[in-house]
């Protein structure tokens, strides 16, 4: 053989060349089944914790009136322009987390389109078997938590006299310093004392429940921020966050029931 011969690789000649761009990189991984799962841990991570201060602020109706809409109105208008950017931030984490986990679990069925012969599995639970149910209730819930309080278009309070409905919108509070701001206590009050409404919001904070139990644990093991010797740790962490935020949710309209918040 000639010294000038040049080495065969054994599996064939490179069929792609490597690449130092960073953005090529990233673009690559990102359309990876592993870089869309990240997407999916990174995006479900914001959500949680907007779910969670989402529910800490809301605490405030225990606080009374003034509390609660001098909160709203700060969110509503001293934010500014920041209210729209953290709103646009949020639905765009919403919409790519629902689509890339339809996508991910559309590849995996076409992968697969004939079932295991035995389809149990020592380290599944109820929880993540229906993540994809669960997490499809949770976005349609979120579509009638906006029509309901946001755009104040499922129910509405019944006016004075007997004779109509007055919108949510439209309700007012009269604040210490004579300001006229929206009245949020109200309207909170108001929904959660119709009875249809609350059974909604309450199973519907159940499979909330359901979803985010797992979903959190399986952030953690996807984002590498646990082994699988903290497994039980991260599994405690994700019923203890998904049971923090329900509980506070399920305390407001308990509360309202009650007559503990009039």
């Amino acid at each position: 053989m000639s010294a000038t011969s040049s080495a065969i690789n054994p599996k064939g000649p490179r069929t792609e060349t490597a690449t130092a761009n960073p953005i090529a990189w990233v673009c690559d991984y990102l359309c990876s089944s592993v870089g869309q799962k990240v997407l999916v841990a990174i995006t479900g991570t914001l959500l949680v914790t907007f779910v969670l201060f989402h529910m800490i602020g809301n605490l405030k109706m225990f606080a009374g009136p003034e509390s609660i809409n001098k909160y709203a109105y700060f969110l509503k208008h001293d934010l500014g322009a920041m209210i729209w950017i953290a709103r646009g931030g949020l639905l765009g984490c919403f919409l790519l987390h629902l689509t890339l986990a339809l996508w991910l679990k559309s590849r995996a069925t076409a992968a697969r389109p004939i079932g295991y012969a035995y389809g149990g599995n020592a380290q599944a639970t109820p929880a993540s078997k229906t993540m994809m149910q669960t997490g499809l209730v949770v976005g349609v819930f979120v579509l009638f938590h906006l029509a309901h309080y946001t755009f104040g278009t499922v129910h509405g309070v019944p006016s004075p006299d007997g004779k109509g409905e007055t919108n949510y919108l439209d309700l007012q509070y009269k604040m210490p310093d004579g300001k006229m701001v929206h009245n949020v206590y109200a309207m909170v009050v108001a929904g959660f004392s119709t009875p249809w409404i609350s059974l909604v919001y309450l199973l519907c904070q159940i499979v909330l429940f359901v979803h985010l139990s797992h979903g959190i644990q399986s952030a953690f093991q996807t984002l590498g921020l646990v082994n699988r010797r903290f497994v039980k740790v991260a599994r405690a962490l994700g019923v203890g966050i998904a049971g923090a935020i329900v509980a506070g949710n399920f305390a407001i309209v308990i509360a309202i029931w009650g007559g503990w918040v009039k």
